[in-house]
């Protein structure tokens, strides 16, 4: 009989945390494990899980250090700990901080113990782990090193703590390339040079950092456009447009939302830039690598354990719009070096952050919280 894990996830969208649950779904052995997810009742995320056929209880979970959402929170407390007394299950897999405090608060008033495993999925100040309750569950995933790292300092036992790379599915048939007509629905002139970041429209993502570089870029590489994918639920593209037409640049950036599957559009890209200002891995860019693209990334959280200095990219510090110009620039303008590292990115994708070495290490963890 296989062991029923419930996942605990709070958001409608999908970005880097959701596509890394969803992967691990997909890939989960079956005949061991039973997934349940925890999740908003409506939204893409809700969609993708019903798609891969997991179960999910319609649950939201509002933010837990906000005044005005108090009576929200005790209320969706209560509604998990009833879904955890009708599931029964073995462990609670928590996907992201902020949900851990909500899941604590349920299972605490259960007759049996009920491991929590905590999934850290960002850079995170050792202040934060006493603040979202990360000391008090059983076992915490951290996302790289830099973030086992903050975690212990925090006060979280070393013993507790694993460093498990996400994965991306390397073994996916190769889809059938059609760069010039991705490009025309993007709006990219025949010919462009094209820059492209994939992550959500946050302001920790670094985006108005690479809106201020744009322009040293397009004095220097005057062909250049950029493409930005990802979900905006707050209306930050607005803001984006709006510096982007301060700088004189709003013909050069295209904001074309959530994207799936985002591979196409990473194949007809000359380079991916990931200019975050916190980022705890960055599965993007190994996506990007995965796809042969050389990258410029910053020095934050674990990019500098995803990217090989030198070897399949090149780091700038987070929020240094000189440095991320001038060092676009220089790839942009060396073919060859840019096109020797996307090979080199390719293979330390493969090497490294594989799907099924990242689910294998994921069971292997569960085995030993469960002692099974």
């Amino acid at each position: 009989m296989a062991t029923r894990i419930l996942y605990v996830h709070g958001v409608e969208a999908i970005g880097g945390a959701e596509r890394d649950l969803l992967a691990l779904l997909k890939t989960l052995d079956r005949q061991q494990w039973e997934p349940h997810v925890v999740c908003p009742g409506t939204g893409p995320f809700h969609n993708q899980l019903h798609a891969i056929g997991v179960p999910t209880h319609a649950l939201s979970l509002p933010p837990w250090r906000k005044l005005r959402s108090f009576f929200h929170r005790r209320s969706a407390v209560r509604r998990l700990e009833v879904l955890v007394h009708q599931l029964d299950p073995a462990m609670i897999h928590v996907n992201d901080i902020w949900w851990v405090p909500h899941t604590v608060r349920a299972v605490r008033g259960l007759s049996k113990p009920l491991p929590i495993v905590a999934h850290v999925r960002q850079e995170i100040e050792p202040a934060k782990v006493r603040r979202y309750q990360l000391d008090r569950v059983e076992a915490v995933i951290a996302i790289s090193r830099q973030v086992e790292q903050s975690l212990i300092a925090g006060g979280v036992s070393a013993g507790k703590v694993r460093t498990i790379y996400s994965g991306i599915d390397l073994l996916e048939k190769p889809l059938a390339r059609d760069d010039q007509s991705i490009r025309r629905v993007i709006g990219v002139p025949e010919g462009a040079v094209l820059l492209g970041t994939v992550a959500n429209l946050f302001p920790r993502k670094g985006y108005e950092v690479m809106l201020r570089a744009l322009p040293a870029i397009v004095r220097a590489i005057p062909t250049m456009h950029y493409v930005i994918v990802g979900s905006d639920d707050s209306g930050y593209a607005d803001r984006l447009m709006g510096l982007a037409q301060e700088l004189t640049i709003a013909d050069r950036v295209h904001i074309v939302g959530f994207q799936d599957p985002v591979q196409p559009i990473l194949a007809c890209l000359d380079l991916y830039v990931h200019p975050a200002l916190m980022e705890g891995f960055g599965i993007a860019v190994v996506e990007a690598m995965a796809m042969g693209k050389a990258v410029v990334a910053t020095t934050t959280g674990g990019l500098p354990e995803v990217v090989a200095q030198g070897e399949t990219g090149l780091l700038v510090p987070p929020g240094d719009v000189e440095s991320l110009a001038t060092t676009v620039v220089s790839l942009l303008k060396d073919r060859a070096r840019r096109e020797q590292m996307g090979q080199n990115g390719m293979a330390r994708a493969q090497e490294r952050f594989s799907l099924d070495a990242s689910v294998l290490q994921m069971e292997q963890f569960y085995g030993e919280v469960l002692g099974v």
